[in-house]
């Protein structure tokens, strides 16, 4: 159950860019999920009433667990694909999300695992249009352990703002010890209104006498 809860709470933040309420069975917001796994985001799509309004791909570069994935959901897309191989073309998902890929190193050591996340950021990059979100663990903890990937905050900036897009967001308050990252193609759009007076040319006051 605990793994359950982590999953729910990592899917929602990591999906919290997308304004559903904008989508729909005509119009689904075209979703890469990167390191699929045996489709666990479609189950949770599914249970809050999201599926039908994203048009979903997942890849993966296991064999089985992309059977085990089309098993289980014979009717969406999967694609066994390394990105680093094989980009897709420009602009054909609107947003994909990178979840668990980048937070356990196992064998690889730590500059070997973040070539592995610099490839792959800059290979999908290219592909989304509106933006991308993925999780590293946190280096805020009491203690880390050696086959997790501990990427510092500073490093991710470093990398996302040169590489992909200045306009990067953070994440740390969802319970969890790991960081959320959101990197957009534009800023985030404003949804408050400005006030009339401070468009208008302001006279400067008169001097005291």
């Amino acid at each position: 159950m605990a793994q359950r809860q982590r999953s729910r709470a990592r899917f929602e933040v990591l999906l919290g860019p997308i304004d559903f309420d904008r989508h729909s069975a005509a119009n689904p917001v075209k979703l890469l999920d990167l390191g699929c796994g045996p489709g666990f985001l479609l189950d949770y799509l599914a249970e809050n009433g999201l599926l039908s309004r994203v048009d979903y791909t997942g890849v993966d570069v296991i064999e089985t667990t992309m059977q085990h994935a089309r098993h289980r959901w014979p009717k969406h897309k999967f694609e066994l694909r390394d990105v680093r191989d094989r980009p897709f073309d420009a602009e054909v998902f609107d947003y994909c999300i990178v979840c668990g890929v980048f937070t356990v190193r196992f064998q690889n050591g730590y500059t070997d695992m973040e070539k592995l996340v610099h490839e792959m950021l800059r290979a999908i990059w290219p592909s989304v249009r509106v933006g991308l979100g993925f999780n590293v663990m946190s280096k805020h903890v009491d203690w880390e352990r050696e086959d997790l990937f501990h990427w510092p905050l500073n490093d991710i900036l470093a990398f996302c703002k040169p590489n992909l897009s200045r306009h990067v967001s953070l994440r740390l308050d969802y319970g969890l010890w790991e960081t959320s990252v959101f990197v957009r193609k534009a800023p985030v759009a404003r949804s408050t209104k400005l006030p009339p007076q401070w468009g208008a040319e302001t006279a400067p006051r008169p001097a005291p006498s």
